[in-house]
């Protein structure tokens, strides 16, 4: 009779962990089978082309991007690092360098497959390193400048959807600038680094939001700016977003835990 009281709590966890997991409520995305496949995708659009990385999947389902570059038109893109989590999470560092004598449109899209409904947390972070190719003391135009450009934000360089049908999750972040002040954001960035190569460091910037919706099957994170004359940056981000519990779940999660808690003291004072 000892183990009675306990085996009974046990159970009672037991039963609210398996009704919580059957109705989806806390489940993450990964957990219903959602892995890496033709919807994880890695892609770079430069002057109206698109060119897609190689997404390498591991044994899990999760996909990597590795040091993926591609020279075109003069300009060079560059994912450094990329991982697809169907989690789900996008994390990915990328970088720009336009040695033109005009600003560039740079476009890298990351998507996964994912398994999301009800009410979503949603978090967003990015940082920005900036780098003056042709500072004002070798006559160029001082600083750097990231502006949008046709049909991308007009407001954040990193926007992030889900879908069907297209959800704007509510945690676009990134301003756009002019780097150094005026033009652009007082207090973001980090002073430049002497010539010839002068450096400025933006952020980080980041977003927070609670919304409803799916069920989604496919989460995006767009990276989309123009980049001023002879300059490069690189980017540092992050898109993460996950279900949020419902009342019931919680309440049967809660049941459980305090039957195991309430066995466990019985076994104990007899024990």
């Amino acid at each position: 009779m000892k183990t009675t009281s306990l085996r009974k709590g046990f159970v009672s966890c037991a039963v609210a962990l398996a009704v919580v997991g059957s109705i989806g409520a806390i489940t993450p995305a990964f957990a219903t089978g959602v892995v890496c496949g033709t919807s994880c995708r890695a892609q770079v659009t430069l002057f109206g082309t698109t060119f897609s990385a190689p997404v390498a999947v591991d044994a899990s389902g999760v996909g990597t991007v590795s040091n993926f570059s591609l020279t075109f038109g003069g300009v060079t893109a560059r994912i450094g690092s990329a991982t697809l989590n169907p989690d789900p999470n996008i994390i990915f560092s990328a970088s720009a360098t336009n040695p033109t004598a005009v600003p560039v449109l740079f476009t890298f899209t990351f998507a996964e497959p994912i398994a999301l409904s009800g009410t979503i947390n949603a978090n967003s972070s990015i940082g920005y390193t900036l780098t003056d190719g042709f500072p004002a003391g070798l006559g160029g135009a001082p600083g750097v400048v990231l502006s949008p450009g046709a049909g991308t934000d007009p407001t954040h360089v990193l926007v992030a959807n889900d879908a069907p049908p297209v959800t704007n999750k509510g945690v676009d972040v990134g301003p756009f600038l002019a780097d150094p002040f005026p033009g652009g954001i007082p207090g973001t960035c980090t002073a430049f680094t002497p010539a010839p190569a002068s450096t400025s460091n933006c952020g980080p910037f980041s977003a927070a939001n609670t919304f409803s919706g799916g069920p989604f099957v496919l989460m995006t994170a767009t990276l989309s700016f123009n980049l001023s004359a002879e300059d490069t940056a690189g980017f540092s981000g992050a898109v993460v977003q996950n279900q949020v519990p419902e009342p019931a779940s919680l309440l049967l999660m809660g049941s459980g835990m305090l039957g195991l808690v309430g066995g466990w003291r019985r076994y104990s004072f007899r024990a």
